[in-house]
């Protein structure tokens, strides 16, 4: 091997290790945990899956945690709607149709979502630090189904019981996320009925 390739491959490797340590401290979309679908409510209380609500973990090219990373839900491609009122930690971006909230020292997020309305498609955009942790998003769904009187009421609780009854397939009034519409998501439901505040959507 002469002096000059055994030169450009020491510069190489330098390169290499420059990149790698810039990409530390980076969340990296590889070694992130992202929840597949956001439930939300007009209460705040985390639903979903286990563990509730939706929760992100932020890691870099390392696989450590970042801590104080801010994760940004941007629900700006779906018809969904994102309430002015948000959880304690949660800041709300009307404008940019968005909320954000800021990872723990484990570099992990749970979001209790204020939203209406629901997408079956994977449109609801997920970042951490201005990086895009899933290509084109995550499905979305609220026990305000119909999006329209800012609150979890008996126009949502009559699609609610359509589905339950002749479209048990239905994703959009699947709230605990088991695969189908069942007295799980009902229970989940009618807790946002009967206690649930009435918030205003954002403009």
């Amino acid at each position: 091997m002469t002096g000059m390739v055994r030169k450009a491959l020491t510069i190489a490797a330098g390169f290499a290790v420059v990149a790698s340590v810039a990409s530390a401290g980076v969340p990296d979309p590889g070694f992130c945990s992202i929840d597949a679908v956001v439930v939300g409510n007009v209460s705040g209380t985390p639903i979903g899956g286990a563990p509730a609500g939706f929760d992100v973990t932020v890691r870099d090219i390392t696989n450590a945690p970042l801590s104080g990373i801010t994760v940004t839900l941007d629900f700006a491609a779906s018809a969904m709607k994102v309430y002015t009122t948000q959880n304690a930690g949660t800041t709300v971006n009307c404008a940019a149709k968005s909320i954000s909230r800021v990872t723990n020292g484990s570099g992990a997020v749970n979001f209790g979502a204020r939203v209406g309305r629901f997408t079956n498609s994977n449109v609801v955009g997920v970042s951490a630090g201005g990086v895009t942790l899933v290509a084109g998003g995550v499905k979305g769904r609220s026990t305000d189904i119909d999006g329209i009187d800012g609150k979890t009421g008996l126009g949502d609780l009559a699609l609610l019981s359509t589905n339950l009854l002749t479209n048990p397939a239905a994703q959009q009034t699947d709230f605990d996320l088991n695969g189908s519409t069942g007295l799980g998501d009902l229970a989940l439901f009618t807790t946002e009925l009967l206690t649930g505040p009435t918030l205003a959507y954002c403009p």
